[in-house]
């Protein structure tokens, strides 16, 4: 594994231990904008289980997966962006995100859960079979593991940033959060390139991903390309978005990532923190006292779709 901090949260049950870790992951928010965590206290078996079945559904045959298209809960005459099912190799292009056109697809095959996956009543494209409920229930347990996740660090996280402790809890208790479950083939004669995922930044609060294998790469402030790997499944990998970055004056730092494919497959499982809809992104008093802020307000709706459209390739409406 490379350098990055490694935040263990059982030492923040410790006397002045939320304090102490509270300033690590603040410090690896400015310096690197990624760090690792573990000590979380979420069951193996949830990660096993999500890991497992992700992998029988991709290895189903391509009419099988290409019955349940990847689609966005817009359909449903909102402005939700989540994406729910599946996304071939080729289908998409993280490039598009950051609004660089005309750039080279992925080789990624991707399977999609947003927040409506916790209400079993809601229908979703899963496979209408035994594998496929377990692998909702599988999605939706890994889901609400990490929502308790994200919730804890960014409750930490006030703690450095010397806001009110459910700051951040009462601007994303409904935000439209997703999860996606990712497969990488291995590297392959008759593939362009290795870009198993392009160049990017997230437009999160903060994601949290997990992975099965080497491939990942951030972009240091000196524009070296370092290789990212945990010796484990169930530690996260957790990273800044633009929208924290945004939110802390640029303090933050949301790093550039992207993944190549190495000489095997791999899997990763990741999932994007956002915020409500209505939550205003304003600078922290703490990154204004010396500087200006750098951005004027914005209610998330509006810088959410405005990335959103660009990935989608729809007009922003006026």
């Amino acid at each position: 594994m490379t350098a990055l901090p490694v935040i263990n949260l059982e030492q923040a049950t410790a006397d002045g231990g939320e304090e102490k870790v509270a300033d690590e992951i603040s410090r690896a928010c400015t310096e690197v904008g990624f760090f690792v965590v573990r000590g979380h206290g979420i069951d193996r078996r949830v990660f096993d289980d999500a890991y497992a079945l992700s992998l029988d559904f991709f290895r189903r045959p391509a009419a099988e997966k290409n019955a349940l298209p990847m689609r966005t809960s817009t359909a449903r005459g909102d402005n939700d962006y989540s994406p729910y099912g599946y996304s071939a190799l080729l289908s998409e292009n993280a490039y598009a995100y950051t609004g660089r056109q005309g750039m080279p697809a992925d080789y990624v095959e991707k399977f999609s859960v947003g927040r409506l996956v916790l209400d079993d009543a809601e229908e979703l494209p899963f496979p209408a079979d035994e594998r496929g409920t377990a692998l909702r229930a599988a999605l939706k347990t890994y889901f609400t593991a990490c929502e308790s996740l994200a919730a804890r660090l960014t409750e930490l996280l006030t703690i450095a940033l010397e806001l009110p402790r459910d700051f951040f809890a009462t601007r994303t208790d409904r935000s439209n959060d997703s999860l996606r479950s990712q497969y990488y083939p291995g590297v392959q004669r008759e593939f362009a390139n290795d870009q198993g995922m392009g160049e990017h930044t997230d437009g999160t609060l903060i994601t949290l991903l997990t992975e099965d294998g080497p491939g990942l790469q951030l972009r240091d402030r000196a524009g070296t390309w370092i290789d990212v790997d945990v010796p484990e499944r169930d530690w996260f990998v957790v990273n800044i978005g633009d929208l924290m970055a945004r939110w802390s004056n640029d303090e933050y730092v949301s790093t550039p990532h992207r993944v190549r494919l190495v000489d095997r497959p791999r899997q990763s499982i990741v999932f994007f923190k956002l915020a409500n809809d209505d939550a205003v992104i304003e600078a922290f008093p703490k990154f204004t006292r010396e500087r200006p802020a750098a951005y004027e307000p914005i209610r998330y709706e509006t810088f959410s779709l405005r990335k959103m459209n660009a990935l989608f390739g729809r007009e922003e409406q006026a």
